[in-house]
């Protein structure tokens, strides 16, 4: 666990990816070694690395990069498509959200293979959103239940952004702007001032979906709001697994 936080605190600056890969590690980290935690690890890596090259790599082809998202998939698939491992063995909807993530990656690989590949980022985008629901029913605590849902938020900011749909973009401002709310009570009153930056970040990307600034502009603010709340929900676990460091300091 303590390598997840590092690894989230070393990377976060330059991390430009599609899904939450720290998220879903803190997720599986109760059992990382279990086939469930490889394969769902596996399949989002896969996402985030079709997403980033959508993203960021201009290619006339991305057939590697979705056929490894189709192969992970196919791993996942066979041993859980219709049987859910025992940590969400009480998840009524797991078929239902399985086969909703395959009718995703078809989507996805018909708009890579018909070369459609700002709707293929989109749809990318969009499955990433969702890879929490995996975890509905895992009986994960209050404070991964907040990052899920804010993970998700940012991942369809991002994707409205990209889009250029201010309406629907406006609106997810306003609940990022709840989530920072949701982070105040689970950080020390010495953070005040990282709350407060992040509130003015998100506050600039309202902004500039107000006089409808260009997509990239706005896409380069999202992705330091997403860096400023991957740092203070790194802070929130370090708290949590080192409660010493909650304590205040002795003065000398």
């Amino acid at each position: 666990m303590l390598l997840v936080l590092l690894t989230a605190l070393c990377c976060m600056p330059t991390r430009l990816t599609a899904c939450d890969d720290t998220l879903v590690m803190l997720l599986t980290s109760t059992n990382p070694a279990s086939e469930f935690s490889k394969s769902i690890r596996s399949f989002t890596n896969s996402l985030t690395v079709l997403g980033s090259a959508l993203k960021n790599k201009p290619a006339d082809s991305y057939d590697a990069e979705m056929n490894q998202v189709m192969d992970s998939w196919l791993e996942f698939s066979k041993k859980y498509m219709t049987s859910p491992p025992e940590e969400a063995r009480n998840d009524r909807r797991w078929a239902e959200k399985t086969s909703e993530t395959a009718r995703f990656i078809g989507e996805i690989r018909k708009l890579v293979s018909n070369k459609n590949f700002g709707e293929a980022h989109d749809k990318v985008l969009d499955l990433s959103g969702r890879i929490g629901t995996f975890f509905e029913s895992f009986g994960v605590s209050d404070e991964k239940q907040l990052f899920i849902k804010t993970s998700g938020n940012l991942t369809s900011l991002e994707r409205f952004i990209l889009s250029a749909n201010y309406g629907e973009a406006a609106s997810l401002t306003a609940e990022l702007h709840k989530n920072l709310d949701e982070f105040k009570p689970l950080l020390p009153a010495s953070f005040s001032s990282e709350i407060s930056k992040t509130g003015t970040l998100i506050d600039g990307i309202a902004a500039g979906i107000i006089k409808k600034t260009d997509p990239t502009v706005l896409d380069a603010s999202l992705q330091e709001v997403k860096a400023a709340f991957e740092a203070l929900r790194s802070h929130i676990l370090m708290f949590e697994w080192f409660p010493a460091l909650n304590q205040p300091r002795q003065e000398n």
